[in-house]
């Protein structure tokens, strides 16, 4: 008997366990810790997110330099269809079915690393690289859009077809060399308000003509932005809020 009662004393010194109370306390003090970390490593992975996304601008550049070399200095830098909000197209599967802008480095083979066209940061896959709303390869499906996740200097109009390149309306392919070495000629897509807050929120990466890019703080160009219209159907409506923008990328 003696013995049972010494044996039930060491269990309960042993093995006591938590109250109720004191597990409320230890769920409180985590629910802390968690709120304070959170933040600190959201605010880690989007600069990670940056700094990717700035690596991405400057491939791309060699990608630029590397077609201007093969096409006597001409780049595919612009726009389409009128609207300045539409220079970030690869192919255009819903009016012509053509590659269209970007697409001429696909088919000049200058895109091996698709994945550096793309914005690791970007939350909407309308943007992202291989997404049903936005899949890989272009022309896979000859119905379907495909964009990038960057968007060129929407200074001169392209045409959809090569062919009508240097027949007017439209100028001859831009060349790279036209650029000044502190002009902006591809950045983070400033299209809309959406097309920033689905990325890094707070500004842009843009990449310069010289090879170099850095970070723009939205409230550089915020007040542009936020008077571009949603760009469907096509519409020259926002265009001079878009030069105004990348008008704020050149000075800095």
């Amino acid at each position: 008997m003696k013995q049972r009662d010494e044996g039930r004393g060491a269990a309960r010194a042993g093995g006591r366990a938590f109250t109720l109370v004191e597990l409320l306390v230890v769920i409180g003090i985590i629910t802390v810790l968690i709120s304070i970390l959170l933040p600190t490593l959201s605010k880690a992975r989007e600069s990670a997110g940056r700094t990717a996304c700035l690596s991405n601008l400057r491939q791309v550049h060699e990608a630029f330099v590397l077609y201007a070399l093969e096409n006597r200095d001409q780049v595919p830098l612009g726009y389409r269809a009128g609207s300045k909000q539409f220079n970030s197209m690869i192919y255009s599967g819903g009016t012509t079915q053509r590659f269209v802008i970007l697409g001429a480095f696909y088919v000049a083979d200058r895109m091996r690393e698709p994945r550096v066209f793309y914005c690791p940061s970007e939350g909407d896959p309308r943007q992202q690289l291989g997404t049903p709303q936005n899949p890989w390869p272009p022309g896979g499906d000859p119905a379907m859009n495909v964009y990038a996740g960057y968007g060129c200097r929407p200074q001169y109009e392209l045409p959809d077809d090569p062919s009508q390149f240097g027949v007017a309306p439209f100028p001859a392919m831009p060349k790279l060399g036209r650029f000044k070495s502190g002009q902006a000629i591809f950045a983070d897509l400033v299209s809309l308000s959406d097309r920033v807050n689905s990325r890094h929120r707070s500004g842009v990466n843009v990449l310069y003509a010289n090879g170099g890019a850095h970070w723009v703080p939205r409230n550089v160009f915020n007040d542009d932005l936020a008077k571009c219209i949603n760009p469907f159907p096509p519409s020259a409506t926002s265009n001079p809020f878009q030069d105004n923008i990348w008008a704020a990328f050149d000075r800095q």
